[in-house]
């Protein structure tokens, strides 16, 4: 149980963590659906937590916003250590 939890909230860093990149990119969420592949409806659905991001998206999404995977999720965990 306590990895749901964890899960559910590294979901929602994630997406946090992917708002924030966008901003200092200096991109929309339309301009990383398009780079990525898909709809913005779809990227929103992700982000706001209605749809999990498959991981080949994931790795998508990272590497639109200039990231590797492994970065994008080091910098949500610990957006989760920060927030306790």
């Amino acid at each position: 149980m306590v990895f749901m939890e964890y899960g559910e909230r590294l979901e929602a860093a994630v997406a946090t963590q992917i708002k924030v990149e966008l901003i200092e990119a200096g991109m929309d969420q339309k301009a990383l659906a398009d780079a990525v592949g898909i709809e913005r409806a779809t990227l929103s659905r992700y982000m706001t937590g209605k749809r999990s991001m498959p991981m080949p998206t994931f790795c998508k999404v990272a590497e639109a916003l200039g990231l590797t995977p492994v970065v994008l999720m080091q910098r949500a965990d610990e957006r989760i250590q920060r927030e306790g």
